[in-house]
């Protein structure tokens, strides 16, 4: 699996790795899941605003999860949150067998 990270603030290394962590995690349990990408962006500066964009790359139509928010804690369990619904939406199912 590739993750691809697109930092554009001014965060310390402890958050991206943190990130890697999450993705790995889904990866476990997804088996689904290709490549994860994922766009940090920072703006204003007093407090600053972070915007996050997320790729899910899955067979079929990649899932785009989007948001922002000042406190980053908070934004990255959104995210992992929202990826594992949306991952579970789109995990494929058994074939059943027909007798």
């Amino acid at each position: 699996m590739h993750i691809i990270i697109r930092n554009q603030t001014t965060l310390p290394n402890k958050y991206i790795r943190f990130l890697k962590w999450k993705s790995y995690q889904l990866k476990r349990k997804f088996k689904h899941l290709h490549y994860v990408e994922i766009f940090l962006q920072e703006e204003g500066t007093q407090p600053k605003e972070y915007h996050v964009s997320l790729r899910l790359g899955i067979p079929g139509n990649d899932i785009i999860l989007k948001n922002k928010s000042s406190f980053l804690g908070e934004l990255f369990q959104h995210f992992h949150k929202a990826a594992h619904r949306q991952l579970a939406k789109t995990k494929p199912q058994p074939a059943r067998s027909t007798r």
